[in-house]
């Protein structure tokens, strides 16, 4: 086996695989003083499937980090953040091999083309043969990958709600699922099924509805504030060109939900407690606000609903009718998806089919049981 002094690669290494695992070894096998390993940071990570569900970089780098050093302690390891392909290969003179996956061989070819323009050495390439996954599912990759592994995560769940401390304490009855998620997100199949499944279900968009209606409080503060030329010819407000007002305008879309969220909550509040009654003893809390407005406290745990940002795009061009700048710019007034993640314990992807997303939550809501079945044993 050639060895060489400095050996470099890089990747993304979102929770530690085999193939990753054969990649790095095989770096540390051919080098005898300094592996160089580049982790690719946020803004190369963002077209990648389930990216929010990718580990933060530093978490990523202290995983490698540790691997290696099993692998081999005696070996200088320098593992970095990369924004773009080439990394350190761009400028360090003193790397002499690189350690690519049969898939990334052409970005190999181009850090070469480009060290060569920088007057630096050109590095030897060793080619490493991808590792199959021979349980993979429709929708998966055929070799072994992180992104499968994120598809897998999807409908369990991520992070124990009793580890929050801003959450509805897990012992109060009714249990509450906060369902949030962006606009055209599949937040109304998702819930829908958990009704199927036995949940009571609290929609706050639908309640909103109510409170735009003439003879509402709602109704007179959003005339006093927006004007009567927002109402059409039947004396309702017209929503379309509200929104559009809104939608527009950062101060009069804070000024909007300041008047009707907590309006919204009240009403919301009052379901949760007629379903109590009705002995609903799981209750889903519909509402694409629920980050904004803060409610997480009033909920037991957070279901979060995502798709990519183009296909969100195009179901709400085709939904609300919209052109594609103004379909945007609605998506782009919401928390982005990696914040609505960061609150979620568990995540749901509409992306695929309908009977795929049935599947996440129908394991979301097994497992949910299951955990509220051994709570109450106690």
């Amino acid at each position: 086996m050639k060895t060489y002094k400095n050996v470099v690669l890089g990747g993304t290494f979102d929770r530690l695989h085999n193939g990753h695992k054969i990649l790095l070894s095989e770096a540390a096998l051919h080098c005898t003083e300094k592996l160089t390993v580049g982790v690719t940071d946020i803004n190369m990570i963002t077209g990648k499937v389930l990216w929010e569900l990718i580990q933060p970089c530093t978490q990523r780098i202290k995983k490698v980090e540790d691997f290696l050093e099993d692998v081999d302690s005696s070996i200088s390891y320098n593992v970095v953040p990369i924004n773009d392909i080439y990394g350190p290969t761009k400028e360090d003179p003193t790397l002499e091999m690189i350690v690519v996956s049969e898939e990334t061989k052409r970005g190999g070819d181009k850090i070469n083309e480009l060290r060569l323009q920088k007057d630096l050495n050109k590095l030897d390439i060793h080619v490493i043969e991808l590792v199959g996954d021979e349980v993979h599912k429709e929708h998966e990759e055929a070799k072994i990958s992180s992104s499968n592994h994120r598809m897998r995560l999807l409908g369990t769940r991520l992070k124990d709600p009793s580890e929050s401390k801003i959450l509805r304490p897990r012992i109060l009855r009714p249990y509450i699922i906060g369902l949030t998620g962006g606009i055209a997100s599949g937040k109304s199949s998702v819930a829908e099924k958990l009704q199927q499944l036995g949940a009571g279900l609290v929609n706050c968009d639908k309640l909103a509805h109510n409170l735009y209606l003439p003879g509402t409080d709602c109704f007179h503060k959003i005339i006093e504030y927006f004007g009567s030329s927002i109402l059409d010819s039947d004396g309702f407000i017209d929503r379309k060109l509200l929104g559009d007002i809104v939608f527009n305008n950062k101060e009069q879309l804070e000024k909007l939900n300041k008047l009707i969220w907590p309006l919204i909550l009240q009403e919301a509040k009052k379901e949760i407690e007629n379903l109590s009654y009705k002995r609903r003893d799981i209750i889903v809390l519909e509402a694409a606000v629920l980050i904004q407005a803060e409610w997480q406290n009033e909920c037991s745990e957070i279901w979060t609903c995502i798709i990519p940002q183009n296909e969100a795009i195009k179901r709400v061009m085709n939904r609300n009718g919209l052109s594609e700048e103004a379909a945007k710019l609605r998506i782009n007034m919401q928390p982005s998806t990696m914040e609505q993640v960061k609150e979620a314990n568990v995540v749901i992807c509409t992306s695929w089919s309908y009977e795929r997303t049935l599947v996440q939550v129908e394991r979301a809501w097994k497992e949910l049981v299951q955990d509220l079945n051994k709570l109450q044993a106690f």
